[in-house]
């Protein structure tokens, strides 16, 4: 699994590698950042911050506005003179301001916390893709936890395992019906040494 976000000047690339490393590459303006996560480690709480673009466009439109307000006043001048071309000019640059305004990338988040934390642009390339990058980062990390510590060891004492099996159910990364069956089958194992 791999997703390219780039919002603006910035560019983060996430690429799962082996179902158990996410390497992360972060490149800004003037710096760049490489890092490489065992999928285990990271967090399992999504955040989603959205911001609203209401008021860009409203600050949009009145830049917009001063611009055709900057072109329609030569025609109520009786004389030409060289003042309008700083109004023609300005005009044009409050049309560009007013343009930024309206495609300026809003910087709408998810974040994954509760373990290493880790925040992605909502929007790039789509909400859809990086939800579904997002929650099978989620799914898979779970699952090597829950593989990872419900494995039956007859080796291991019974306390330590039984605490594994409490922590795995308080924080749900198994049901009670598996939490019963993974306890039966490490005391049969036990029983069989």
């Amino acid at each position: 699994m791999k997703i390219v976000q780039i919002i603006g000047s910035q560019k983060k690339e996430f690429e799962l590698i082996n179902e158990t490393e996410l390497h992360i590459k972060e490149k800004y303006l003037l710096s760049s950042t490489e890092k490489t996560i065992d999928i285990e480690y990271i967090g399992h709480q999504k955040s989603v911050v959205t911001h609203s673009r209401k008021g860009l466009n409203i600050i949009g439109i009145f830049f917009v506005f001063i611009a055709i307000t900057c072109w329609i006043v030569p025609f109520f001048e009786e004389t030409p003179n060289e003042k309008l071309d700083i109004l023609v000019w300005g005009g044009l640059f409050m049309l560009l301001l007013g343009f930024v305004c309206f495609k300026a990338p809003m910087n709408n988040t998810i974040t994954l916390s509760g373990g290493y934390e880790l925040r992605f642009f909502l929007d790039s390339p789509s909400r859809k893709e990086v939800e579904i990058f997002v929650d099978g980062l989620i799914n898979l990390s779970k699952e090597k936890i829950k593989n990872k510590y419900s494995r039956i060891d007859a080796d291991l004492p019974e306390e330590t395992f039984m605490n594994q099996l409490s922590w795995l159910l308080n924080n749900k990364f198994i049901s009670e019906k598996e939490y019963i069956e993974k306890k039966n089958e490490y005391k049969i194992s036990r029983l069989t040494r």
